[in-house]
């Protein structure tokens, strides 16, 4: 008679070993970056990687998996787009909204794809145009251009609803 395991057994054990892998995969990369690896970086890193759009402070904090201090929460947003680990924009609702950036060697340089109806945010590949002339005095301290509009998944969802 052969002794085998029970499939959910050996499913469970698969999902383990993957949530494992993402969780290293979460610390390689705030190591990389140069941040200290917390408990709350990697909760909020892990809430963004399930995410499907752009999420607002709320959405987060009902993502978590425990509660964080508000204050917490925001420090550990802000040190996370400083890093160029997520995008924040904020909205004609005057929300700040945050999206995961795909680790990247250089992300200055570049425009990005805001979609108006999901708020994910995509790298463009094409540089921005040129930086444009200040008066005599100023100092640029960054260029930043958004492009808005629909993406493809839902220019894609908006088709195949029926009117």
């Amino acid at each position: 008679m052969k002794s085998s395991k029970p499939r959910a057994s050996q499913s469970a054990l698969a999902r383990a070993a993957q949530q494992e892998a993402l969780a290293q995969a979460r610390r390689e990369r705030l190591s990389a970056l140069g941040l200290r690896i917390t408990p709350n970086r990697l909760a909020v890193l892990a809430v963004f990687e399930e995410a499907s759009r752009a999420l607002s402070h709320a959405d987060i904090e009902a993502a978590l998996p425990q509660a964080m201090d508000t204050v917490t929460l925001y420090r550990t947003l802000d040190a996370l787009a400083e890093a160029a680990v997520l995008c924040k924009t904020v909205g004609a609702d005057r929300v700040s909204r945050y999206a995961l950036l795909q680790p990247s060697a250089h992300h200055e340089g570049h425009a990005h794809f805001h979609c108006d109806d999901c708020g994910r945010v995509y790298c463009l590949p094409s540089k921005p145009p040129r930086q444009p002339s200040v008066p005599e005095g100023f100092a640029v301290a960054a260029v930043d251009l958004s492009v808005h509009g629909q993406c493809a998944d839902c220019g894609t969802q908006a088709s195949a609803t029926p009117r």
